[in-house]
């Protein structure tokens, strides 16, 4: 059966009025039971064509197909492991926790214990993930790679960094996977590997730079290892294609609860998000030296609140989202069955308790500071109107963090948290009338009337009408989370 199939596929990298035409009418197919050696010169294009069967980048041209399945459905991954060049280990985390997190991506996943005895790694389960040497984080991504128990393994230079002590364990692993029947797609320009590689191989694909114009085309083929034909066939201990389980509405739950979690995680070990978060709390207690109390003091903390919430969803999630993207995290989890609307939900929902937590902060400081006038009843009812008004902000967050590299969004999402007070209309703008109703169409000016309206404050009585059109923000910039992410994948 065939596990990789690309038909006439072509790209071409453009940089604003020029093309850089990289693969060209590439046909291939890997067989269930095949161990396939890509190799070429640097520069030929051997990782942009993974990149394309991952799914990680789209074809100019031609069809891509990853077990069955488009290569940008989460399906095409469930039995994939990878091992990519350029990615990195986020920040902040164990390598057990790492290994825990993306085992929890797949249906029929190694236990911990067992992928981590299997790198040699089970003594550094504890050890940050970043702290781990160059040979150290090779093992490890071959760790994640192994996680959910694959099928079909693709790997881009596996045993680059790798010292001799760990070449050796990598070549028993790979045996093993052999031994399982386990499909082995792999990119190597390493002469050592051929050692192994003559006697575990069974056929040998080189790809050509595009500008050698050979008559057979860009890519040519030799079978190795003849005398082991029935690696070629389809092994009885591979579990068939067609019966492999899909992910199920339960196994989702389990992704977003573990993902979530680990959100969380990073998170509190960033102090410098939480107490800058805190710093903005503490100006509750500021107000008091104003001799701000009663209806004026709840007026001046539900504007805190709203600043607080918009730095939280816009500025730092948007920020994280970008840094994540340079940093090559993103491209690694893209590489997983991770479905993205469960990646974006845990960011979301991350953010919103950080957002809660921090309202019942300045609940209490407001009540105990200023003598706020607030029953429980309007309490819950600003609660609520301000964590679900700010559902689609935080989705526009996730959105400019795709848009933006770290270094434009730092400046351009900081620039935004003092736009959103003009947007609302809670700073007028000079001008004509037209000018002031045009503010009246922003969803920011129907969250300000929304969250106002939970606390009987200056609002139009217009409730229903401020819902429908934050319901059109969550859908509409849905859509432009939704393109970003898209357009991220081609452009990078």
């Amino acid at each position: 059966m065939t596990l990789i199939e690309l038909k006439q596929v072509s790209k071409v990298f453009r940089k604003g009025f020029q093309r850089n035409p990289i693969l060209q009418d590439i046909n291939l197919t890997v067989q269930r039971g095949e161990f396939v050696v890509l190799r070429g010169e640097n520069g030929a294009g051997k990782t942009t064509l993974l990149n394309l069967i991952l799914g990680l980048l789209k074809p100019s041209g031609g069809e891509v197909e990853l077990m069955g399945f488009s290569p940008q459905s989460a399906d095409s991954k469930v039995h994939v492991g990878v091992v990519l060049q350029d990615t990195q280990v986020p920040r902040n985390v164990k390598v057990k926790e790492l290994v825990e997190l993306l085992r929890s991506y797949y249906p029929q996943p190694l236990s911990t214990e067992e992928i981590l005895n299997k790198v040699k790694l089970k003594d550094k389960e504890g050890a940050w993930a970043t702290d781990l040497s160059g040979g150290q984080k090779q093992r490890l991504y071959f760790a994640l790679a192994l996680a959910g128990n694959p099928e079909l393994l693709i790997l881009d230079e596996p045993t680059r960094n790798l010292d001799d002590k760990g070449y050796e364990e990598f070549w028993q692993q790979i045996k093993l996977c052999r031994q399982r029947g386990i499909t082995i797609l792999m990119v190597t320009n390493n002469k050592s590997d051929w050692d192994e590689l003559n006697a575990l191989a069974t056929r040998c694909v080189t790809l050509h730079k595009i500008t050698e114009r050979l008559p057979e085309g860009q890519l040519t083929q030799e079978l190795i290892n003849l005398e082991n034909k029935a690696l070629l066939e389809q092994p009885e201990s591979i579990r068939q294609t067609e019966s492999l389980p899909k992910p199920s509405s339960q196994n989702i739950q389990r992704i977003f609860q573990k993902q979530f979690w680990f959100e969380t995680l990073q998170l509190l070990r960033t102090p410098v998000f939480l107490i800058g978060t805190l710093a903005m709390v503490g100006f509750v207690p500021l107000l008091k030296f104003q001799e701000v109390k009663g209806k004026q003091a709840t007026e001046m903390v539900v504007y805190l609140c709203g600043i607080i919430l918009f730095t939280i969803v816009i500025d730092r999630l948007g920020k994280r989202i970008a840094v994540e993207r340079s940093e090559k995290w993103l491209k690694l989890l893209r590489a997983t069955p991770l479905p993205p609307a469960a990646y974006m939900a845990a960011k979301i929902a991350t953010s919103l308790l950080i957002c809660t937590v921090s309202l019942l902060l300045i609940f209490g400081l407001g009540r105990w500071q200023l003598e706020m006038r607030m029953d429980l009843t309007q309490g819950l009812a600003l609660l609520s109107s301000l964590i679900l008004g700010i559902v689609p902000f935080a989705i526009l967050g996730i959105a400019l963090g795709y848009l933006l590299d770290p270094k434009s969004a730092d400046s351009i999402l900081s620039l935004s948290l003092i736009v959103v007070p003009v947007a609302c209309g809670s700073i007028p703008l000079p001008g004509p009338q037209i000018v002031q109703d045009l503010i009246a169409f922003s969803p920011f000016y129907h969250y300000r009337e929304l969250v106002l309206s939970a606390v009987h404050l200056n609002h139009d009585n217009q409730l229903f009408l401020h819902l429908l059109w934050l319901l059109w923000a969550w859908g509409a910039f849905g859509l432009f989370a939704a393109w970003s992410y898209q357009r991220d994948r081609i452009v990078q």
